[in-house]
């Protein structure tokens, strides 16, 4: 659900020093613009509609953005013919800067009108929609723009950009025309907009991506209605027409409790594998607290294809090659630890459900199976009091090493998971020490940022199959 910093964030010095050090790496969006031959504006709108593999560090207002020029390269490659379908200039050809992009665009900023795929292409997070001032939910915030009529069926326009409020949702192209508008038949929570959805609350309510790799965008729709029974995932085609609607039904149980419908569509996810497979993924909870599960759904008609319960919160689900082998990563919280989770599957076995210790955590009527590897790590002093902590972000490096990005209340801890699994580095972020400094200065806490806060990183604990085991503990890095 956290993808990047809070403002004011500065990311750790040790941390930023390994990044610079790193060959082959991009650091920040002019290199990755330079690299591309184009202009920075263009290299963000790439990241946003065609999944330019753009890596992040933190949260927004202070995140490190960064990319390796083998991955771009091989996107370049990849993602040429679509771009060309989509009128985009292929990368080399020099733009100025302010005379780059498509008449109309506006310039990228935090809250950008665009749902942003993840660094390696297709991952995409949708999430929790944000209750706006009454007055957004006036109806001129649909009211279509003068002189631009809905495009017919069968436009070749691509969807690009949202708007939802009351019964409707709106779809419109880059030059912010509409293309086509939906009719729910029943009402919503709150309106907003591809334009004022806040990236810091998580991922927005509407994704638009290429679900499929036919060359069209296609609009995958979580309406926050106010109905908790209507709370379903939508697929539009890119000219309006609906491709499904999907809801799971039944029961589970959890201990001695039965968790039953509806099941609220929570996240959604568009990945590409390495190997350039595709899979649409969604989440979807019992309400505030759990049980969730995620299902890998059928593009053609959302047909569940496999699942997998989790006894918490599932915040981000993403593919990638690790040690050799394609993963899929699912991270988010662990109710039975009240810590963060990182479950790790094979792509063709997402299934069964998390291992638990305590019994009220473990599903008794799931199918079999489970994570190849789960790995548990710890919520701070700061987040105890609150809640608990969430992995929000995990990638490969190098092909070898898993980074993990662990939110934190108020700021974020960062662990290094080598090939076998093994603990290979620990970090806490500038900006929790921050944070635990005030609320020292304040009284909340009765110890000083020091060896104690290092000591509270562990334990880290995988799943070994039948149990979970401590990783031996590494030097926490400040």
């Amino acid at each position: 659900m956290w993808r990047r910093c809070p403002p004011g964030y500065t990311p750790p010095a040790s941390m930023s020093a390994t990044f610079e050090a790193e060959p082959g790496r991009l650091n920040g969006w002019k290199e990755i613009a330079l690299h591309l031959g184009k202009g920075a504006r263009t290299v963000q709108r790439w990241e946003k509609l065609y999944g330019l593999p753009v890596h992040r560090l933190g949260r927004e207002g202070g995140e490190i953005v960064f990319a390796f020029r083998d991955e771009i390269d091989r996107w370049v490659a990849r993602t040429e013919r679509e771009r060309a379908a989509n009128g985009d200039e292929p990368p080399g050809d020099p733009e100025a800067e302010a005379g780059g992009d498509p008449p109309g665009l506006p310039a990228p900023t935090p809250q950008a009108a665009l749902p942003a795929p993840s660094r390696r292409g297709w991952a995409v997070a949708a999430g929790l929609l944000l209750v706006v001032a009454a007055a957004l939910a006036a109806p001129s915030v649909l009211r279509r723009p003068a002189g631009r009529p809905w495009a017919a069926a069968g436009s070749d326009r691509q969807p690009v950009a949202w708007r939802l409020g009351s019964e409707r949702l709106a779809v419109f192209d880059m030059a912010g025309a509409p293309i086509f508008e939906h009719r729910f038949g029943f009402p919503l929570l709150a309106t907003t907009s591809s334009e004022t959805w806040p990236t810091h609350v998580g991922g927005p309510p509407v994704v638009i991506a290429d679900v499929d790799g036919d060359g069209r965008n296609e609009v995958l729709v979580r309406p926050n209605a106010v109905e908790r029974a209507e709370r379903k995932l939508y697929c539009f085609e890119a000219d309006g027409r609906v491709r499904f609607v999907h809801q799971p039904t039944g029961t589970r149980r959890f201990g001695d409790d039965e968790y039953a419908e509806p099941w609220l569509a929570h996240r959604v996810f568009a990945t590409r594998a390495p190997d350039g497979a595709r899979r649409l993924w969604a989440v979807f909870t019992h309400g505030l607290l759990f049980p969730s599960v995620l299902q890998e759904l059928d593009m053609r008609d959302g047909t569940v294809v496999q699942e997998y319960w989790s006894n918490g919160f599932i915040e981000t689900v993403q593919e990638d090659r690790w040690a050799g082998r394609p993963v899929v990563f699912v991270g988010g919280t662990n109710n039975d630890f009240r810590a963060a989770s990182l479950a790790v599957f094979r792509p063709e076995a997402v299934a069964g459900s998390t291992p638990a210790v305590r019994p009220g955590y473990a599903c008794r009527d799931c199918a079999p199976g489970g994570p190849e590897a789960l790995f548990i790590f710890p919520s701070l002093c700061v987040t105890r009091e609150h809640g608990q902590a969430g992995v929000y972000d995990a990638w490969v490096e190098q092909g070898e090493r898993v980074r993990v990005g662990v939110m934190q209340r108020g700021g974020a801890s960062y662990y290094v998971l080598g090939p076998q699994g093994e603990l290979l580095a620990a970090e806490i972020s500038r900006e929790f020490q921050a944070l635990h400094a005030g609320l020292e200065r304040q009284g909340a806490l009765d110890h000083a940022f020091g060896p104690r806060d290092d000591a509270d990183m562990f334990p880290v604990l995988r799943w070994d199959g039948t149990r979970f085991v401590e990783l031996p503990r590494v030097k926490v890095a400040h």
